[in-house]
């Protein structure tokens, strides 16, 4: 412990250090005796403690206590004197002295010393802890003002209307935002509940809104309307509520979004969405009137010029009859393409992909169109394929409809005594390089600047001028199909040398053994034993009742009964038990699908085949009908070989196998 002691007698001096050191206390003295002295002591060095004689010849303990007070406010001061009395020492006492020791009485000295100490080391520590109160309330103050400011500025940019409530609904906090919604300033809010703010018929809603989140205690999210100016605005309100320590709710935080243009734009997109599926279900009943009202009138046509020329006629009229055939197929072909086209640009094309044989198809397909190519001296030749069997993922109808397309097209476009080849690059189903199936011709070629444009819908490059039959919608019915099954149709061309069409499919990962060949069946025009039976036709068209009254004349055992509406049927059914029915779609009455229906329903006609006989062609209705129990589907204009194939295999009791369309 370090002590300053003011005393000028060298006794007094040692008594005061030896009774502190006899008594445990071990200090350091410095002694001043002088004003100057003093002073200097407190400038320089730091004491715990200050003992003082209250009279010095050249100075004095009052002196003393003034210039400690001064310059060392927080150290003990002790007088010991001997000529202090007990009313001076209480004046010192208040003027701020620790305490008195009488030299008399100084073995008094360690306990008051040790008492001084002790209060010292008290008030210091107080000090210490009230200025960490005053440094604490400061930074705490500060904290709190960057709290409000940055609250303050949360709530002056946020997009969200953010209003907090007590549970009695009024008002404690709100944002610009949520003030604008209320259409009143912020300070117009506060303190005020939401009756008084609102109008009636929102704020009971906001009431009814407030009274949920307080009695589930969980966040909600509530639409909400306000007034926009002069409209009614909608608001997505998330409220959640604020617990107290014992769970209770004491407030309630509303975070509100203005939704009216979402609102809007979603009921916009919902109509558009709305009128898209009505113009998507106009398309398809576009789609099925179309193929039904183009495809009746052909029935006829090509119905009974197939009856011709099964007639054996004369060279001439065989040739007309021949012509005829020819074309009403050629409309048909167009026919098709056309509600191909659309069917693909509307969505309504059905496509069964699978794995599919590479040298198959393009066997089958060489075939068909060998006769053609060799009317003009044309020879397909196949370039030599993998010895491992190659497939492609693609729908195998659409696929031989586009290759078949491509080789009549490089037949057609071939100069006479041209060639034909037919190649196949596999692809590579881990990297995803596409396989490609190119037709390549030695035809006349085709300007780079017109290769853009040969699969644009009826552009043909001026073909239409000469002799070549088409109708420019082949190719993009081709690229459309390819698109459609995940690959794609590209062609290239040099004049004077000929052109090369490929079309890319996915790889298959293996191939399955290739079909083999079917063996060709007999021609059913005339039936190799005597079928027999009654044929119920239920058709409105009485064009279309007398072809189908001329091909069963083909089968001189077959009985063709005629209803020609739906309520004609069940009591022809009663008195003439058919043994097949033939059934179209497209009834005045009853849709066919009804009449389907019930028939099934029936008992009395359950078990009797039900064959459509419909010009409404799409695969979707075709699918839809054989699962709803047609036995077969027969596609206007009627291919006679196949009708009396359908009727001859229902008749002897058998399924008709493979799709009928």
């Amino acid at each position: 412990m370090r002590i300053l002691h003011v005393e000028d007698d060298a006794d007094d001096r040692e008594l005061a250090a030896a009774t502190l050191r006899a008594d445990g206390l071990l200090s350091e003295f410095r002694y001043a005796d002088t004003r100057s002295t003093f002073e200097a002591e407190l400038l320089h060095h730091s004491f715990d403690l200050i003992l003082a004689d209250y009279s010095l010849p050249s100075f004095d303990g009052l002196t003393a206590q003034a210039i400690a007070r001064r310059l060392a406010p927080l150290t003990p001061f002790i007088f010991l004197s001997a000529t202090l009395g007990e009313e001076l020492a209480v004046d010192r006492l208040k003027d701020g002295a620790t305490d008195y020791v009488l030299k008399q009485r100084i073995a008094r000295l360690p306990t008051a010393v040790r008492r001084a100490r002790a209060e010292a080391m008290e008030r210091a520590e107080r000090q210490r802890a009230e200025e960490e109160v005053r440094r604490l309330h400061a930074e705490l103050a500060v904290r709190a003002e960057r709290s409000d400011q940055l609250l303050q500025a949360i709530l002056k940019h946020s997009p969200l209307g953010i209003l907090v409530k007590d549970v009695d609904g009024r008002v404690l906090l709100v944002s610009p935002r949520a003030a604008e919604f209320l259409d009143k300033p912020p300070e117009d809010l506060l303190g005020k509940t939401t009756a008084q703010v609102a109008p009636p018929r929102m704020a009971d809603i906001y009431a009814a809104h407030d009274r949920t989140v307080i009695e589930t205690k969980q966040a909600k999210t509530f639409e909400e309307p306000y007034m926009r100016g002069y409209e009614l605005g909608v608001l997505e309100a998330r409220r959640f509520p604020l617990l107290d320590d014992s769970g209770q709710v004491y407030a309630i935080c509303c975070l509100s979004e203005d939704v009216t243009d979402r609102k809007k734009s979603e009921d916009d997109l919902r109509l558009v969405r709305l009128e898209a599926e009505r113009a998507n279900l106009a398309k398809s009943e576009f789609l099925s009137r179309m193929s039904h009202d183009l495809r009746t009138p052909l029935n006829a046509i090509l119905g009974f010029a197939q009856l011709l020329d099964l007639e054996g006629l004369a060279p001439d009229g065989a040739e007309h009859v021949r012509q005829i055939l020819s074309g009403g197929r050629h409309l048909l072909d167009l026919v098709n393409e056309v509600l191909d086209i659309t069917r693909i640009e509307t969505g309504h094309l059905s496509l069964s992909p699978e794995v599919v044989p590479v040298r198959e198809v393009i066997e089958t397909t060489a075939a068909l169109v060998r006769p053609l190519a060799a009317q003009r001296g044309v020879t397909i030749d196949v370039a030599p394929l993998p010895a491992e069997e190659m497939a492609v993922l693609a729908d195998r109808p659409r696929l031989g409809q586009v290759l078949i397309n491509l080789l009549s097209n490089a037949v057609k476009y071939n100069r006479d005594n041209g060639r034909v080849i037919i190649r196949f690059e596999p692809g590579d189903a881990t990297t995803h390089q596409p396989s490609r199936l190119l037709v390549t011709d030695t035809g006349a070629g085709i300007p780079p600047e017109k290769v853009k444009l040969l699969f644009q819908p009826f552009e043909r490059l001026g073909a239409e001028r000469s002799s070549i039959e088409g109708t420019g919608l082949g190719l993009a019915l081709s690229r459309a199909l390819a698109r459609a099954m995940g690959g794609q149709l590209n062609a290239t061309s040099i004049v004077d040398e000929g052109s090369t069409f490929w079309i890319e499919l996915p790889p298959a990962v293996s191939a399955p053994p290739a079909a083999q060949p079917a063996k060709a069946a007999a021609s059913p025009a005339v039936a190799t034993t005597p079928r027999a039976g009654v044929v119920l036709y239920v058709e409105d068209n009485i064009s279309n009742v007398r072809l189908m009254e001329r091909i069963l004349c083909r089968r001189p055992g077959v009985e063709l009964v005629h209803a020609a509406h739906a309520a004609e049927v069940p009591a022809l059914v009663t008195a003439r038990r058919p043994n097949v029915i033939l059934l179209d779609l497209h009834l005045p009455d009853v849709p066919g699908d009804e009449v389907l229906r019930r028939l099934w329903a029936d008992p009395q006609s359950r078990s009797i085949p039900k064959v459509m006989v419909t010009a409404d062609a799409t695969p979707g209705l075709m699918k839809r009908l054989k699962a709803a129990g047609a036995a077969a589907y027969l596609t206007k204009p009627l291919d006679i070989a196949e009708v009396l194939r359908v009727i001859d295999a229902l008749l002897e009791g058998n399924s008709v196998a493979g799709e009928t369309p």
